[in-house]
């Protein structure tokens, strides 16, 4: 795998992660909390894996997250594993620049959403619409056999226009 590939996915890792985090990572953490703590964690605490934790507690999903990565990169066929653990070592990187570029996506993501959503709530309304209103026939009228259509009339003009353009050049 290529180091910028790595990067890249590293990236898009934390960012997901973050995105996650910001969804459902509270009531998660909290499990985690009243679990491995003595006293349960108070419910006005708005602590998650990634959000308000120092930089020490980020680099720990990082690490797992890339670990898990990188494992099924070597698993998947990457033979050198020399260069796998480099890499990792890239893709742990991009993950906590994932996890503080992160946030900024989630707080833009409902709102683009939220539109988006409004948006294809009126398509349908629209689409309902269309379908409920039932196309009106008209019948056109088919010209009667007996009516025969005369030829319009002549004027009593000459039709000759050869004499209209040789009188007017000839001025």
């Amino acid at each position: 795998m290529d180091s910028i590939l790595s990067l890249i996915i590293g990236l898009v890792l934390g960012i997901l992660f973050v995105l996650w985090d910001h969804k459902k990572g509270q009531a998660w953490y909290k499990r985690w909390y009243d679990l491995s703590h003595k006293d349960p964690l108070h419910p006005s605490i708005d602590d998650t894996f990634i959000r308000n934790q120092p930089f020490s507690k980020r680099v720990v999903p990082a690490i797992i997250i890339t670990g898990v990565f990188m494992y099924i990169t070597w698993w998947l066929g990457n033979l050198n594993p020399l260069i796998t653990f480099l890499q990792g070592g890239i893709a742990l990187v991009a993950v906590i620049i994932g996890f503080y570029v992160g946030p900024f996506i989630a707080n833009k993501l409902p709102k683009g959403l939220k539109k988006a959503n409004e948006t294809l709530r009126k398509i349908d309304a629209i689409e309902a619409d269309i379908k409920e209103v039932k196309p009106i026939n008209v019948e056109t009228p088919k010209p009667e056999r007996d009516e025969i259509k005369s030829p319009p009339k002549k004027d009593d003009k000459d039709e000759d226009w050869r004499k209209g353009i040789k009188d007017f050049l000839d001025k």
